[in-house]
């Protein structure tokens, strides 16, 4: 439903910083005609998922639509939309559109189904330090990025349940921690449940510890190891159905089963997360409405990689300290990284720039020229990843010496590292001769000084 509330402003100050005013706008988003008439969503977020997927933020059930049909990005220009490929396509004005930007009003045919895009006239400003770069150990300076910072600043001092939403890889368990670490929970502990590996046997055992007589009565469940603190529930829409209602129970009741048969006192903040879309997930009775509500007291949007490239510098800087690498980020890279759409966020990135600095050490960046390719394709389909993405523009002779180049370069790398330099170790390790690993290893441009077991090898 729209809001009708009127505007607000919400403030976080940090040192002496002068804050800056960010206007936030709600736009909503419209089923018009098709099998969903009538459907609608209405968020602040950046950005709005359209398709028949379930994870989807308006998820259709129009057989026409592709699982993974559009996207729509609020910019300060309007709205963006990007077609991902879609096998019917995407029309505005019966014109096929992959990427446009739209305005209030403007109506879009997918399939069957037509949509009409709403930017809302009302705002909630948020104040934010102009200084407010990081939270935790998540960092950047796009005004998306600082208005989730404020809102996780503002989060962190009630003492809430919290649901975190977000694309794989966009950093929800560092947001998690973030807020614990400004709660006034700091000083207790911190505990991952990661729902994707719960089961429902060893559910009972690792919630509320060892109950039966054939358990290690000793085992603290995980409610009982957070006391005092923060319990992550790592993506909670896997959790099974059938274990949902013991869940809710505990939040409910703060309170969890005992050996003792009288039950124990809870103290402690749930933060869940997801990819999912939970609203549709209630609305299909694959999750509780009940338990969603109990865990979506507040909830917080990470916006993916690809909707705040001006952040990219300031993270890969973070990242590079954070693994200790002098890897060097010239503007040819970042140009190459802010034209990239990073489908793993910045989990991805972090990868990108460990394997760019061992390849910097090994006296190879041509992984630049790599990523380079994986750019989004004119007619709209996801970027790629696969070594065609390379070689299709390469003769072959050229291509396969550039591939098996830089297979080499990172295996040796790689098995150098891991046996410590012990030629005696790789060469058990690779299966190759002494003589053969020596003379690929020279040829990779490896550290030779530091080698073990080598002498006599260079003659």
């Amino acid at each position: 439903m729209i809001d009708d509330r009127a505007e607000s402003t919400l403030t976080v100050q940090v040192g002496d910083s002068p804050p800056t005013r960010i206007q936030v706008r709600d736009w909503t988003v419209e089923v018009n005609s098709g099998p969903d008439k009538g459907k609608k969503v209405t968020t602040q977020d950046a950005l709005l998922r359209v398709g028949s997927d379930p994870a989807s933020d308006l998820v259709l059930s129009d057989q026409t639509v592709s699982r993974r049909h559009l996207e729509l990005e609020r910019s300060s220009q309007g709205i963006l939309l990007r077609d991902l490929g879609s096998r019917n396509g995407t029309f505005l004005d019966g014109h096929r559109v992959i990427q446009v930007l739209l305005q209030h009003g403007d109506k879009v045919q997918l399939g069957k189904t037509k949509l009409v895009i709403k930017q809302e006239s009302r705002a909630t400003e948020v104040e934010v330090s102009g200084g407010a770069d990081a939270f935790g150990s998540l960092v950047g300076t796009a005004e998306k990025t600082r208005v989730v910072f404020a809102q996780l600043r503002g989060i962190a001092r009630e003492d809430m349940n919290l649901l975190l939403e977000g694309e794989t890889g966009t950093g929800k368990e560092l947001a998690a921690r973030a807020v614990h670490q400004h709660s006034m929970r700091r000083h207790g502990p911190f505990k991952v449940v990661d729902c994707n590996l719960i089961t429902e046997e060893k559910a009972e055992r690792e919630l509320f510890g060892g109950l039966r007589a054939d358990e290690d009565k000793g085992a603290k469940g995980v409610f009982e190891a957070s006391q005092g603190g923060t319990l992550f529930l790592d993506e909670v829409g896997e959790l099974p159905l059938s274990l949902q209602p013991k869940l809710l129970r505990v939040l409910e009741s703060r309170e969890v089963p005992s050996l003792t048969g009288a039950p124990m006192p809870v103290d402690v903040r749930v933060i869940a997360s997801t990819h999912r879309n939970l609203e549709e997930d209630v609305r299909q009775g694959r999750f509780r409405a009940d338990l969603y509500f109990r865990l979506a007291v507040a909830r917080v949007r990470l916006p993916p990689l690809r909707t705040r490239r001006e952040d990219i510098p300031v993270l890969a800087q973070s990242l590079l300290r954070g693994i200790k690498s002098s890897f060097e980020l010239t503007p040819q890279t970042l140009a190459l990284f802010e034209g990239y759409d990073w489908p793993g966020n910045v989990r991805e990135l972090r990868n990108v720039l460990e394997r760019g600095a061992l390849m910097q050490e090994t006296g190879n960046s041509s992984w630049l020229d790599f990523m380079a390719q994986n750019q989004r394709r004119p007619d709209g389909e996801q970027p790629t990843t696969s070594v065609a993405a390379l070689v299709t523009n390469m003769p072959y002779h050229e291509a396969k010496d550039r591939v098996v180049a830089d297979f080499e370069r990172l295996y040796f790398a790689e098995v150098m590292r891991e046996s410590n330099f012990d030629m005696k170790k790789a060469e058990q390790h690779t299966g190759l001769s002494m003589q053969s690993l020596y003379r690929l290893v020279k040829k990779n441009g490896l550290r030779l000084k530091d080698l073990k077991n080598a002498e006599g090898l260079d003659k």
